[in-house]
C-alpha cells in the first residue's frame, strides 16, 4: 500500500532536518536515488514501511509526512566550527551531528512536558551576558549565577568527579547538561563536533561529546554556558589551546570560560615566577583543569612566552591525548543516564512516581531504551 504523503515534506525532511543529499539519504532507505527522487517529486509514492523507514533516518515522526507544508518550527544552529577539511565535509559525520541536534530539541521538548504534567514552572535561567562586556565581567556573571568559587572544587578527587562537579551544578540551575546519542551509529567525531547549545529558554541545552576527556567536557560545559547568557545556539569543535580566534564569539566565550576556571586574581597569587613548571601539576590540581589550560592562561597573562608555551604544547600532546579512553567500558545504562542528563532524569522519575507517565514513557524517555534498563538507571541517580 502507498502512503499519500506530501511530497514537499519529504523533502524538507531531507534537505532541512537531517541535511542529507539524495544520494547519501537513498543509500540510507536502500532505494534507489531516481526512486528518492519520484517520492519528493510527486510522481511515486513510497510504501508504508518505505515510509517508517524514512521517518527512522530522518529522525522524525510518521505523521509529519501527512501535514499540508514543511513546519516552520525547527532552528538550525549557528556553526561556529573550525572544521580541518571545509572543502571536504564527511557527509555522514554531517547527519550524525544533524541528528543528534534534533535528538537534543526533542529531549528539551519531552523534558517540558515534564513540568507540564508535574504542574511545575521550569526553573528560570537569569543569567544574561553581552559581548561588550569584558572577559572579566562576564566571568563574574557566570560565577554568581552558580554560586560557584574554585574551593567548591576541592572534594573532587580526579578529573571524573570534577566533571560530574560541573554537570550538576550547572544542571541545578534550569540547564539540561547531557552527551552525544548513545547509539553508537549516531557517534560523532571531535572534529566534527565538540559540543554545541540550545540557547531557547525556558530549559536551554548543553550537549558535549563524550569522545573528548572529562576536562576538555568541563570547558566545553562553561564554553556553551556564556553561549547561552548570550543567547546564542551553537555548535563548535574549537580547542582553548587553540592558536588562533578565528571567531569573535567564540574567542570572548573561551576567555571567560578561561576566568571562570581560573579565575585571575587566584592565578597570579598561587605562581611562583622564578620555578614556575614545577607547579604546573598543583596548579592544574587546585584548578580542576588540564596543564594545558594552566600554561594558556599563563600565556594569556604574559607570565610566559610564546614559545615556553610551544615548548610545553608539544611535550604534552601524546600525554594528554584523549584520556576519556581509559578506565574501562562504561555500562550501557550509566550511558542512558549521561545522554539523557541528571535533572531530565530525576524529573522523568518524579512523573512516573506520581503516575504521571507510564513505565514506557519513561523507558521511551531515555532514547527508547529496553525497559528493563530502568531499575540500573534508578539506583543511579538515587543512590
Amino acid at each position: 500500500m502507498k502512503a499519500s504523503i506530501t511530497p514537499e515534506v519529504l523533502r524538507w525532511a531531507r534537505e532541512k532536518r537531517v541535511r542529507l543529499q539524495i544520494d547519501s539519504a537513498s543509500k540510507k532507505l536502500k532505494v534507489k536515488p531516481d526512486q528518492l527522487e519520484s517520492w519528493e517529486a510527486g510522481t511515486d509514492r513510497p510504501t508504508f514501511a518505505q515510509l517508517k523507514k524514512a521517518a527512522n533516518v530522518y529522525k522524525t515522526h510518521v505523521s509529519v509526512f501527512y501535514l499540508p507544508e514543511p513546519p516552520g518550527n525547527f532552528e538550525a544552529l549557528t556553526d561556529h566550527r573550525n572544521l580541518p577539511k571545509l572543502h571536504a565535509p564527511n557527509p555522514e559525520q554531517s547527519y550524525r551531528l544533524n541528528a543528534n541536534i534534533i535528538e537534543a530539541y526533542e529531549r528539551r521538548e519531552v523534558f517540558i512536558e515534564f513540568y507540564q504534567l508535574l504542574e511545575e514552572p521550569p526553573p528560570e535561567v537569569t543569567l544574561e551576558l553581552s559581548e561588550n562586556d569584558t572577559p572579566g565581567h562576564a566571568a563574574e556573571e557566570v560565577a554568581n549565577f552558580l554560586h560557584f568559587n574554585t574551593r567548591a572544587l576541592q572534594a573532587c578527587t580526579d578529573s571524573r568527579s570534577a566533571l560530574k562537579f560541573w554537570r550538576h551544578i550547572v544542571g541545578e540551575f534550569g540547564i539540561l547538561v547531557c552527551q552525544t546519542s548513545v547509539n553508537t551509529h549516531l557517534s560523532v567525531e571531535l572534529e566534527t563536533v565538540r559540543g554545541f547549545c540550545i540557547a531557547q529558554k525556558p530549559l536551554p541545552v548543553i550537549v558535549v561529546n563524550p569522545k573528548d576527556s572529562p576536562y576538555g567536557r568541563i570547558f566545553t560545559i562553561v564554553h556553551e554556558l556564556v553561549h547561552i547568557g548570550l543567547g546564542k545556539s551553537i555548535m563548535q569543535n574549537t580547542n582553548f589551546e587553540a592558536e588562533k580566534e578565528w571567531n569573535r564569539t567564540e574567542a570572548f566565550c573561551n576567555q571567560v570560560a578561561a576566568e571562570v576556571l581560573v579565575p585571575t586574581d587566584e592565578l597570579t597569587s598561587k605562581v611562583n615566577f622564578r620555578t614556575i613548571k614545577p607547579d604546573i601539576s598543583q596548579l592544574s590540581n587546585h584548578f580542576r583543569v588540564s596543564p594545558e589550560v594552566i600554561m594558556r592562561r599563563l600565556l594569556t597573562l604574559e607570565h610566559i612566552s610564546r614559545q615556553e608555551y610551544q615548548e610545553f604544547r608539544k611535550s604534552q600532546k601524546e600525554k594528554y591525548k584523549d584520556i576519556s579512553k581509559t578506565g574501562g567500558p562504561i555500562p550501557y545504562h550509566v550511558k542512558l543516564l549521561n545522554v539523557a542528563g541528571e535533572h531530565f532524569a530525576r524529573t522523568a522519575f518524579t512523573a512516573y512516581y506520581q503516575q504521571k507517565i507510564t513505565l514506557a514513557d519513561l523507558a521511551a524517555s531515555f532514547s527508547k531504551c529496553d525497559p528493563k534498563h530502568i531499575p540500573k538507571i534508578e539506583s543511579v541517580i538515587f543512590t
